[in-house]
């Protein structure tokens, strides 16, 4: 039965299985091995060196350090799902811990306070920037480890997988000389990447590059850093007022977090900048409500903002255990009804004319048993034509400049996803964790 309303596809949503499949590894017990030999040791570094490398070996990005009545947890958080590595006892972690905050320069005698800071560390030719946050618990102090791989975070922007009419926008907006580029997305949904594989685009010899962040992550060559430091009165305010003398072509702030800096930003993309912002919200569409209700006058919204990017990340489907299947007929029905506004037959053809061909997994030790290995975005990009600008300056609501960007090539979220369904990157079950 075709699907006719909203509702009725949150209903075929309901037929598919969206739980987590927990990551397994065989490596896990060989890692345990190599630790609890360094600790009997009371080699408290090289376990602890261990434990990052072998983290970054899978892909983490976070690791766990969590306490429980007994004894202690430590967790990878590999593509979104925290996986369960080993248990420590107290003794073990008394040593890793106290290694931990002598690294981050964090105080030793402080276990009642939450404590963060970062340290590096060197393997082979790439450098590692771990930021630690210590969190005060019932019995002693919990701690994650946020790995920082320059070398993973700097990609090329061809890479992004932005698809060709987006990529074409965004280049456009890329070689201007002034004008705003908002990345919009929820927590967790890797801005930073996407924000430096933009400005690296434009790091050359002849431009100057600034940024503030909260904090620096990664170490761009060529670009001019500075970093939020609340405790001594350097706030994102202060600082944008001090950076318009530095006499920069390109600006990056890290978050437009009040009105005032919201102001700021804007008016230097009217003043001849090129500049690069944040914001949390769910869309593109939403950004522009968000903004207006932060107070930024509609006249200034309208003239200095370029494109919006709103993001997500999802998982790749694993490359060594996927095979191919024809849709069934509730897959076909919700490709359909997503696609039905920018419905093209020969996104959904391939070359063997099949029909709504897609991808799923078997399972390997490669990807830890779960069917997925990596992650990708999918995306929304609004670009600002003149007469969205001209919706804005008449208040328009959001359905009819949404109607607008229709006939600029603007696709939802999840008609990407379906698209990158469709080119096997990723699955329908994986979005419906990610997108309504």
């Amino acid at each position: 039965m075709p699907i006719k309303s909203e509702d009725e596809l949150k209903e075929l949503k309901s037929n598919f299985n969206t739980n987590w499949t927990e990551f397994k590894s065989k490596k896990f017990e060989e890692l345990q091995n190599l630790i609890k030999q360094s600790l009997s040791k009371n080699d408290s570094d090289k376990a602890l060196f261990l434990i990052t490398k072998w983290a970054l070996s899978f892909w983490s990005s976070d690791i766990h350090f969590d306490m429980q009545e007994k004894n202690v947890k430590l967790r990878f958080r590999i593509d979104w799902l925290l996986a369960e590595v080993m248990m420590f006892s107290f003794w073990e972690y008394k040593l890793l811990l106290e290694r931990l905050k002598y690294k981050s320069e964090l105080k030793l005698n402080i276990t009642d306070l939450p404590q963060d800071w970062k340290y590096r560390i060197v393997d082979g030719w790439k450098n590692i920037d771990v930021r630690i946050s210590s969190l005060p618990v019932k019995s002693w102090e919990n701690v994650v480890c946020r790995l920082l791989d320059s070398t993973q975070a700097i990609i090329d922007f061809v890479s992004l997988g932005f698809m060709w009419t987006s990529k074409r926008q965004i280049e456009k907006s890329l070689s201007k000389k002034n004008g705003m580029i908002i990345v919009t997305w929820p927590t967790g949904s890797w801005k930073t990447t996407t924000l430096y594989s933009m400005l690296n685009c434009l790091n050359t010899a002849d431009k100057k590059i600034i940024t503030l962040e909260d904090p620096v992550e990664y170490e761009v060559p060529g670009i001019v850093q500075s970093e939020v430091n609340e405790k001594r009165w350097y706030t994102y305010t202060s600082w944008l007022k001090t950076l318009l003398r530095q006499d920069p072509d390109v600006i990056m702030i890290w978050e437009m977090r009040d009105l005032e800096s919201a102001n700021i930003a804007a008016q230097s993309a009217m003043t001849w900048h090129l500049v690069f912002s944040t914001l949390h919200t769910n869309g593109a569409t939403e950004t522009i409500e968000r903004l207006l209700n932060m107070w930024l006058p509609w006249y200034i919204l309208s003239s200095s903002i370029d494109i919006i990017i709103a993001q997500r990340l999802v998982r790749k489907i694993c490359p060594k255990c996927n095979e191919k299947y024809e849709a069934n007929e509730t897959e076909r029905e919700i490709i359909k009804w997503i696609m039905k506004d920018i419905w093209v037959e020969s996104v959904t053809k391939n070359k063997k004319n099949e029909w709504f061909t897609l991808c799923k997994w078997t399972w390997c030790e490669e990807c830890g048993h779960t069917g997925y290995k990596w992650r990708i975005w999918i995306f929304e990009v609004l670009y600002f034509s003149d007469k969205i600008r001209a919706l804005i300056r008449e208040w328009s609501n959001p359905s009819e400049i949404l109607k607008e960007a229709r006939k600029n090539d603007f696709m939802l979220m999840r008609e990407d996803w379906v698209l990158k369904a469709l080119k096997w990157i990723t699955t329908l079950e994986e979005v419906f964790n990610v997108v309504e």
